[in-house]
């Protein structure tokens, strides 16, 4: 295996331990002092103005220009800048609620029109339409009122009174009590604007995401296409084999016969000795090409099942196989099991043959009987050095996300000096 002084776990745990970010309403909740001091406010600013300049597209668009049978269209598109644009608020992006759809511009149309997500998008886009005005308004009455406060100074030296209700401001010096009074007003707007900011953010993420039953659906799509990439490798695996086998390797056999009958046949030692040495060559690219036939697909796999094929792996390391138990020896499972573990113990005891400085590999087979179902287990343990690291290679990895496809598990152990355990479980 690759050296490393770690030992390796699967990629996604690290994962699992960074820390979520807050909402919109948490960061609004914190502490004045932090909320104030970061780019937060200057954030929810940005983001309720592009609101507002949206909604008033939205509006003209229903409104003014009566475009409303074409709503679909522009909000499904709407919906896509939505989700990426919560990002200004630093939360995470909104997943899409639309499955991939192929098919002509007709056929993907009419499925968007049949999706509960489009016209979740619509209604979206008509509460923009309709927010537009009332903020607008609303800007425009904070607009004038915290202008007037803050602006107070240059109105009073015209010697022009202004008039605060039942206080009447009629001194350039009591202008700037107006002035200290507008630090809090100014900060109440920003405020505001993170609320309504945040406010529109949920609502985005509640009209715009996925249901529950979208990612059901979705998750059931990513299935369906990862089996039939996993099929789909599997049938080119067995062309190439094939290929090999009926093409180059038939050829290779011709050579060193045509060799042998040439050595036979003449009587010039020389000669001879040479004939005999490229025969030699010719039986050399012969055996690396039957292995590599083998570990490309091993017929012996299809014939008598995983432990026999595992059993062949071998090479420079000794190889043991050991039904456990709960095996029952020469028991054959699915083509896609038997080829999953296969491969996983191919991998494994190629990479200790050159990186683990191992002189033996034993592959144990055990089924145990679960709440879950049967599992059947397969664990890989070579004598090397250890320190495998799967976050600094891709074969280990590879072998995960392997197993995962076949809704497996493979759990890696291999800390410095070995030794290197890899556990391959699936539940029937």
């Amino acid at each position: 295996m690759a050296t490393s002084t770690m030992t390796a776990v699967p990629p996604e745990l690290p994962l699992a331990s960074k820390p979520r970010r807050p909402s919109p309403w948490q960061i609004i909740g914190g502490t004045p002092r932090r909320f104030l001091t970061s780019s937060d406010p200057w954030r929810g600013l940005a983001y309720a103005a592009v609101t507002v300049v949206v909604g008033w597209l939205l509006f003209f668009a229903y409104v003014v220009i009566l475009l409303l049978p074409l709503a679909p269209a522009w909000s499904y598109l709407l919906g896509k800048i939505e989700r990426q644009r919560v990002a200004l608020l630093r939360v995470p992006s909104i997943g899409d609620p639309h499955p991939h759809l192929t098919g002509s511009i007709t056929e993907r149309a009419g499925a968007r029109l049949g999706e509960a997500a489009t016209w979740r998008e619509v209604g979206y886009s008509l509460v923009l339409a309709a927010f537009a005005p009332l903020a607008s308004l609303g800007l425009l009455i904070y607009g004038a009122f915290f202008g007037a406060l803050l602006f107070s100074p240059l109105f009073a030296s015209t010697d022009e009174s202004i008039n605060m209700g039942p206080w009447v401001v009629d001194s350039f010096a009591e202008s700037w009590v107006l002035v200290l009074i507008a630090i809090p007003v100014g900060i109440v707007g920003l405020y505001l604007c993170g609320a309504v900011s945040a406010a529109f953010a949920s609502l985005a993420s509640g009209l715009l995401g996925p249901r529950e039953e979208e990612l059901a659906a979705l998750v059931v799509s990513l299935q369906s296409s990862r089996g039939v990439l996993v099929t789909s490798f599997e049938g080119e695996r067995r062309r190439i084999e094939r290929d090999l086998h009926d093409g180059p390797q038939q050829d290779l056999v011709g050579a060193s016969m045509q060799l042998g009958e040439l050595a036979q046949a003449t009587d010039d030692v020389q000669v001879r000795a040479d004939i005999e040495a490229a025969q030699t060559r010719v039986e050399r690219a012969l055996s690396g090409l039957r292995d590599t036939v083998r570990g490309v697909y091993p017929q012996v796999l299809d014939d008598f099942g995983i432990e026999a094929a595992c059993a062949e792996l071998g090479g420079p390391i000794a190889v043991r196989v050991l039904p456990k138990a709960g095996w029952v020896s020469g028991r054959r499972l699915s083509a896609d099991a038997e080829r999953g573990m296969y491969y996983t113990a191919s991998e494994a005891v190629t990479n200790t043959s050159k990186h683990g400085q191992a002189s033996m590999v034993i592959i144990e087979f055990d089924a145990a009987t679960s709440e879950a179902g049967e599992q059947i287990m397969m664990t890989i343990t070579d004598d090397g050095v250890g320190g495998a690291d799967v976050a600094n290679g891709t074969g280990l990895a590879g072998l995960m996300e392997r197993a995962d496809a076949l809704g497996a598990t493979l759990t890696v152990t291999s800390p410095g000096g070995g030794p290197t355990v890899l556990r391959w479980v699936k539940v029937l």
